[in-house]
C-alpha cells in the first residue's frame, strides 16, 4: 500500500473520528451504544478501505474524503440520539478541526525543515512520521494540542443537548462553504506544488488554518447567538410566569378573605345563640380543610411548591398524589427545587385540565437509588402528542402543552448530570428524571 492508501483507509478515518468525538461524546446516546459504536466504526473503516482510488487528482481526492465524511454523519445518527442537523453540525466541526490539525502539522514540519514529503500524506512515498520518533512525537503533540484547543474554544459550548437550534442558517452554511472551498483549494495546490519555496508553503499553511478557524468561529458564533436568544426567551417566560403566579396568589388571598368573612359571620351567629344549618357547617369545614392541607416533606422549598400547587389542584378538582422525602433533595438549591417541581406540576395541571373530570389525577413519586434521585410523574392527557427534538408538542391549534416547561426541566436535569425520559402511551404521560445526587456538574 502507498502512503496515500494508508492515509485514506486508516489514518484519516481515525483522525476524523477523534476530532468528531470531542463534539459528540456528551450527546445523548442510543440504546446499545457500545455495540452501535463498535459496529459503526468497523463499517466506516471497511468502507474507507474499499473506496477505490480511481484517480489521484485534487477533485477526486476531495470527493473521496467528503464521501467518507458523509458516512461519519450517518454513523453519528446511528450512535447518538440527535437529529440530522445536529449530526451535520457536530461532524462538520470535527472535520474542520481535523483539517486544522493536519495543516498545523505540515506547517510545523516546514518551519522545522524536516518535511521529507512535500505532498505530505497525499503522496505515494512514505513520510518520516512512521519511522522517525521525533516526527511522530511532533505529530502526536500537534494533533493533541489542536484537538484540546478546539474543545475548550468551541466543543464545550454544545454540552449534552439533543439538538442545535440556529437563528441564522445562512451563516452556518456559509461557514461550511468556506471550509469546503478551503479543502478543495488545498488539494489543488498540494497536487500542483512542484518544489515550492518555504515562504510559499508557510503562507499557504497559515492561510488554511485561518480559514478553518473563521469557519469554526462563524459556526459556533451562530450557535451561541441562538443559545442567547433561547435564554432571553426563557427569562421572558419566567417573568410571565411570575406575573401569573402573583395573580394566582392574589386570588388565593382573596379566597381566604372571603372564607374569613364567612367564618366571622358564622361565629357571630353562634355567639348570639342562632341555629346554624348542618350543610353550612359541612361547607365551611370542607373549605377550612383545604387551607389545612399544608405539605410537610422536610424540605422548605418543596413544601412551598407542593402547598401552592395543591391549592390550585383542589380549586380545579385535580387530585395531586405525592410520595417524597424532602431530605433526599438537600443536594439541590431551593431555587432549582422550586423551578423543577413547579414546572413538572404546572405541565401536568395544564394537561389534565383538558381531560374529563375523572381523569384529573397527577401522581408524583420521588426516591433515591444508588446515589441518584429518581423522579417519576404521571398524568392523563387528551390531545395527540407529536414529538419534536425529543419533546412532545400538540397540534397547531394548541402548541402550549409541555413546551417551555419541559425544556426547563431538561436543562436542570442536564445541570445535575441526569437523564431525561418521556413516555406517552394510551393517554398516559410519564416523565422520568434521574439526577446525580453529588450536585451540579455544569
Amino acid at each position: 500500500m502507498t502512503q496515500f492508501e494508508i492515509y485514506k483507509s486508516f489514518q484519516f478515518v481515525l483522525e476524523l473520528l477523534l476530532a468528531e468525538m470531542i463534539y459528540v461524546f456528551r450527546l445523548p446516546r442510543r440504546d446499545h451504544f457500545p455495540l452501535r459504536a463498535a459496529g459503526g466504526c468497523a463499517v466506516l473503516f471497511l468502507f474507507s478501505f474499499l473506496f477505490p482510488i480511481l484517480s489521484q487528482n485534487a477533485f477526486y481526492c476531495s470527493f473521496m474524503f467528503l464521501t467518507i465524511f458523509a458516512v461519519t454523519v450517518l454513523l453519528c445518527r446511528f450512535v447518538f440520539r440527535v437529529n440530522w442537523f445536529t449530526a451535520v453540525f457536530c461532524c462538520i466541526a470535527g472535520y474542520t478541526t481535523q483539517h486544522v490539525a493536519y495543516e498545523f502539522y505540515m506547517l510545523s514540519l516546514n518551519l522545522l525543515g524536516v518535511n521529507d514529503a512535500p505532498m505530505g500524506f497525499y503522496g505515494s512515498e512514505f513520510v518520516g512520521m512512521y519511522t522517525n520518533p521525533l516526527l511522530f512525537a511532533i505529530y502526536v503533540f500537534v494533533y493533541t494540542l489542536t484537538f484540546t484547543a478546539c474543545f475548550y474554544l468551541f466543543a464545550q459550548r454544545l454540552g449534552s443537548r439533543e439538538s442545535v437550534t440556529l437563528k441564522k442558517l445562512f451563516v452556518f452554511f456559509f461557514s461550511i462553504f468556506i471550509f469546503m472551498i478551503d479543502i478543495l483549494l488545498n488539494a489543488i495546490i498540494v497536487y500542483n506544488m512542484n518544489d515550492a519555496p518555504l515562504v510559499y508553503l508557510v503562507t499557504l499553511g497559515v492561510y488554511n488554518i485561518l480559514c478553518c478557524f473563521v469557519a469554526l468561529y462563524l459556526q459556533f458564533a451562530v450557535a451561541l447567538e441562538g443559545e442567547m436568544r433561547n435564554t432571553l426567551e426563557a427569562v421572558q417566560r419566567l417573568y410571565s410566569q411570575a406575573k401569573e403566579q402573583y395573580a394566582s396568589s392574589k386570588a388565593n388571598v382573596e379566597a381566604i378573605n372571603v372564607r374569613c368573612h364567612d367564618l366571622k359571620h358564622l361565629i357571630f351567629l353562634l355567639e348570639n345563640g342562632e341555629t346554624v344549618s348542618s350543610p353550612l357547617l359541612k361547607d365551611m369545614k370542607a373549605h377550612i380543610s383545604v387551607y389545612e392541607s399544608e405539605a410537610k416533606t422536610g424540605n422548605v422549598a418543596l413544601d412551598i411548591i407542593l402547598t401552592e400547587k395543591g391549592l390550585l389542584c383542589n380549586k380545579n378538582g385535580i387530585k395531586l398524589s405525592c410520595m417524597v422525602n424532602g431530605k433526599d433533595l438537600e443536594f439541590m438549591s431551593d431555587e432549582d427545587i422550586y423551578v423543577l417541581f413547579g414546572n413538572i406540576i404546572d405541565n401536568a395541571i395544564e394537561a389534565v385540565m383538558k381531560t374529563e373530570t375523572e381523569k384529573r389525577v397527577i401522581s408524583l413519586h420521588v426516591h433515591t437509588l444508588n446515589g441518584f434521585l429518581l423522579i417519576r410523574e404521571t398524568n392523563y392527557y387528551a390531545n395527540k402528542l407529536v414529538f419534536v427534538d425529543g419533546l412532545p408538542q400538540t397540534d397547531k391549534r394548541d402548541n402550549t402543552l409541555h413546551g417551555f416547561g419541559l425544556k426547563s426541566i431538561r436543562y436542570l436535569c442536564e445541570q445535575y448530570g441526569g437523564n431525561f425520559r418521556i413516555e406517552a402511551k394510551g393517554g398516559v404521560f410519564t416523565l422520568t428524571l434521574m439526577l446525580n445526587m453529588s450536585g451540579k456538574i455544569f
